[in-house]
């Protein structure tokens, strides 16, 4: 069952990786939703936006991916008197955890209300293309992957502390 979780979780963080990754090699779909500072930067200095943009999907693919390796080479290490690795990795990965989940939720939210509150609800005479809600979309579905990778992580942590992993 806690495999199940960190497999979720490291899914997840691929996924927010693999658009970073997208950005960093010259992509454009759905950058707009980040925010207009994303697209000027990568206008105006494409070399440092895109060396910035694939250090960070590298750290967040290894963020996605070594506590499920962590987890389920556990037993493989400790056999061998060497647990400080995975000990570390688990260890980083419970604020890590909790970080998005309080990063993304708070976005989330923000995104929500703001698209609730947003000045098309509040003016129903104003045209439907005249509100910047791509980046508020944008929100919701780059921040709720935080918050459920955050979350799936965090799971997946507690259940790890209540049952070892046993390979089939």
């Amino acid at each position: 069952m806690t495999i199940r979780y960190f497999a979720i979780a490291c899914a997840l963080g691929i996924v927010h990786a693999a658009f970073s990754a997208y950005w960093a090699a010259g992509g454009r779909w759905m950058l707009d939703t980040v925010g207009a500072f994303a697209t000027e930067w990568v206008d105006s200095e494409p070399a440092t936006a895109r060396t910035a943009l694939l250090v960070l999907a590298l750290v967040k693919l290894a963020a996605a991916i070594l506590p499920a390796l962590a987890y389920m080479n556990r037993p493989r290490l400790a056999a061998q008197n060497r647990t400080w690795l995975p000990s570390l990795i688990l260890g980083i990965s419970w604020p890590g955890s909790v970080l998005l989940i309080l990063w993304g939720g708070a976005s989330f939210v923000g995104a929500v209300i703001g698209l609730v509150v947003s000045d098309e609800n509040l003016d129903p005479g104003r045209s439907a293309g005249s509100s910047p809600d791509g980046v508020k979309y944008g929100h919701l579905f780059f921040d709720g992957i935080f918050l459920a990778w955050g979350a799936a992580l965090l799971t997946a942590l507690i259940l790890s502390r209540k049952a070892p992993y046993q390979p089939r």
